[in-house]
């Protein structure tokens, strides 16, 4: 290590101490003796000593910005002018780097270029230009020299390290500071590559390609490399200016949009933006939002989603076991590791979390304290999860400063329960666990272990396990089905039950016999469906006339045939809602909260797209509102000539449905009554309580 290099280590560990000293006194200090000290700026001067130290420690610095976990809210607060309004640096230096990079001038390269920077961060700023072909880009550069400045930095930090090891070896090992350094040293250095930042932001584009309310900026490749990163310009407003200019409803639209975002990255994806704090975000005053910076980012194995989500399933049910359980299996085990010890803590503040307000003891807060307490048991959690816990600190800062009163979990659990069902319904995912665990379960009855899954190959398995169980299973069920098993099975109990009234055992057995003879000759007409619960419904509807045939054939009217008919479709209907509401339950407790995930799941299975078609629809507080735009029931009853025969079944079955999950239905009309699409307005009667399910 060089002369030069010696002191600026011993500046940095001067400065490390004394402002080490400082956070401990204020720490100290009361309320009111902080307010007597305000003139002294002691958050202040930590700021300012980050700001002498260079763009590494900055970096540091906007790190612990979102870290209230950590750091008191006075030094968050003044830490938070590094998001964005870091001193910038000469406009020569901007067009050197310019001249450097396209072997032209600036004025040649762009057809304007506004000198002074809208924003100015540790590693780069940001200017305002026009293209020649006119089109307005916002353009980050690099600061001058800065790879140079940080490579010799993190050498710097690396040494400090290794000398910390030597002299506290457990202390860094139970802390993961070699790997926590690692992973900012890496994702550091990934910053100061814009082609890479550009290729990332691609990534997120195509991932939110469907969110037409996600912006991500278009990268102009170029005019990209390196040292520079032309984006389309884009614009909004911040976050201090939605708090003023938005109502509270607006913005809790705007809230659980970015975690319905983030929640998509960490599970859907497993890719995600690491450091999404308000001066990396703008709202547009339609709803849109605009998301920035990508140079920060982290991706999570498809264990490590899977584990997530299980644990945040634990959470939502207080099932502290199973959180635990798939929070510790992520972890390294120390020689030295003391699992009871951990879990000791862990269920002790888990309990607390449940019996605190949210001001007390936050989501992301505990998450954070999980780790750290794995730690101090020995247990050692890898880089990229702590970047994940990094996210969701920051993810969980951002949501309160939006809603302050909001409850994180109440919000999330939804979300999580959708995810949970798009994940585990995903069947190539489904195909491959099936291959990795279907062998061992069926002959021995029990599952083999982690490693022996992870040895299975795709690419040889399916070859002949999958492709041979699925024509094995599709044979089976194919005989079954020919003489209308799967319909009998399900619709044959409730029509003794409800026929048993007005005929004798013998009768039902020939309204059986007869209305799933007609059943069979109407099978052809039934067109193909694109999902499984279209095929169920779409054959129930079937089933319906058949046994109208027969019921008007033996004698009763239409309107009593109608009734009955509609009495045992209650009986189906209502164990078909029973899966879905108690999915809502298993989540949570608030009324309106389980009637949204109710009605989701329902829209899912089996009344799920794309052989339905579902639009969501904003129908005010405490309403759950879409409209079903094609319904293959109501086109198959309809090609039949019994629409009204849907009318007076399918179509009402929706409203006791609705009475039994807490709320009441409002419709005008339906897609069979001859509507353009049947409108759902699910009043919830109050948002304080969840009805028992008969």
């Amino acid at each position: 290590m060089s002369v030069q290099d010696s002191g600026r280590v011993l500046r940095i560990l001067w400065a490390g101490l004394r402002e080490y000293s400082a956070y401990r006194q204020f720490v100290r200090l009361t309320p009111k003796l902080k307010l007597k000290l305000k003139n002294q700026h002691i958050p202040q001067r930590f700021v300012s000593a980050l700001l002498r130290l260079g763009p590494t420690f900055i970096k540091i610095g906007q790190i612990l910005s979102t870290r209230p976990d950590i750091l008191p809210p006075e030094y968050v607060q003044a830490l938070a002018v590094l998001q964005e309004r870091v001193p910038h640096f000469a406009f020569d230096d901007v067009a050197s780097i310019v001249r450097e990079t396209f072997g032209q001038d600036i004025n040649q390269v762009f057809q304007s270029f506004e000198e002074h920077p809208v924003a100015s961060a540790s590693l780069a700023q940001v200017h305002f230009a026009v293209l020649p072909d006119g089109t307005e880009v916002a353009i980050k550069i690099q600061r001058p020299h800065i790879r140079e400045i940080v490579n010799q930095d993190m050498a710097m930090l690396a040494w400090m390290l290794h000398m910390l090891h030597r002299l506290f070896p457990k202390r860094v090992e139970r802390l993961n500071l070699v790997n926590g350094f690692n992973e900012f040293r890496r994702y550091t250095l990934n910053e100061l590559d814009f082609s890479l930042e550009g290729k990332t932001l691609e990534k997120f584009r195509e991932n939110f390609r469907a969110w037409d309310d996600i912006i991500f900026p278009t990268v102009y490749w170029k005019y990209t490399a390196p040292k520079i990163l032309t984006m389309s310009r884009v614009s909004g407003l911040r976050l201090s200016e939605v708090l003023d200019s938005f109502s509270v409803t607006e913005r809790k639209k705007l809230n659980q949009r970015i975690i319905e975002m983030e929640m998509k990255m960490f599970i859907s994806d497993g890719f995600f933006h690491a450091d999404l704090h308000p001066g990396n975000i703008f709202f547009q005053p339609d709803g849109k939002i605009v998301v920035l910076d990508a140079g920060m980012y982290g991706e999570l194995t498809d264990s490590q989603r899977d584990r997530f989500m299980l644990y945040m399933l634990g959470v939502a049910q207080k099932q502290t076991r199973r959180a635990f359980y798939h929070l510790i299996r992520q972890s390294q085990r120390l020689s030295w590791a003391d699992e009871e010890a951990f879990y000791r803590q862990f269920k002790a503040l888990a309990d607390k979390f449940y019996s605190s307000t949210l001001l007390e003891m936050s989501f992301a807060r505990v998450y954070l304290n999980f780790f750290l307490i794995g730690a101090r048991c020995g247990f050692v959690f890898p880089s990229d999860l702590l970047l994940h816990a990094k996210a969701i600190t920051t993810a969980e800062a951002l949501a309160f400063t939006m809603v302050p009163d909001l409850n994180f979990v109440d919000v999330i659990k939804p979300i999580i329960a959708r995810e949970f069902f798009q994940r585990a319904f995903d069947f190539p995912r489904l195909q491959r666990k099936v291959q990795q665990i279907l062998p061992e379960l069926l002959l021995m009855g029990e599952l083999p272990p982690q490693e022996v899954q992870e040895d299975y190959h795709e690419e040889v398995s399916a070859n002949f396990l999958w492709t041979t169980g699925i024509k094995v299973l599709s044979t089976k069920l194919n005989e079954f089905e020919q003489s209308a098993g799967l319909m009998k099975a399900v619709v044959n109990p409730y029509v003794r039950k409800i026929l048993a009234d007005q005929y004798t055992d013998t009768q039902v057995d020939e309204i059986l016999d007869r209305t799933w003879l007609r059943y069979l000759d109407l099978e052809p007409s039934i067109p193909p469906q694109k999902t499984y619960g279209a095929r169920f419904t779409v054959h129930a509807a079937a089933a319906i006339i058949a046994i109208h045939e027969v019921l008007t054939a033996l004698g009763q009217t239409k309107e009593n045939a109608t009734d009955l008919i509609y009495q045992i479709a209650w009986e189906v209907y209502t164990v078909m809602g029973d899966l879905p509401w108690f999915v809502g339950g298993a989540f949570t407790q608030d009324g309106f909260q389980r009637l949204k995930l109710a009605t989701d799941a329902f829209r899912t299975l089996p009344f799920g797209s794309p052989a339905y078609l579902w639009q969501d629809v904003d129908a005010g507080e405490g309403v759950v509102g879409f409209d079903c735009l094609r319904c293959p029931v109501a086109e198959y009853f309809e090609s039949h000539n019994q629409s009204e025969l849907c009318v007076q079944t399918f179509c009402k079955l929706d409203f006791p449905l609705a009475e039994q999950w807490g709320a009441t239905l409002e419709r005008t009309g339906t897609i069979a009554s001859g509507a353009p699409r049947c409108d759902f307005r699910w009043r919830h009667m109050s948002r304080n309580k969840s009805p028992l399910h008969p």
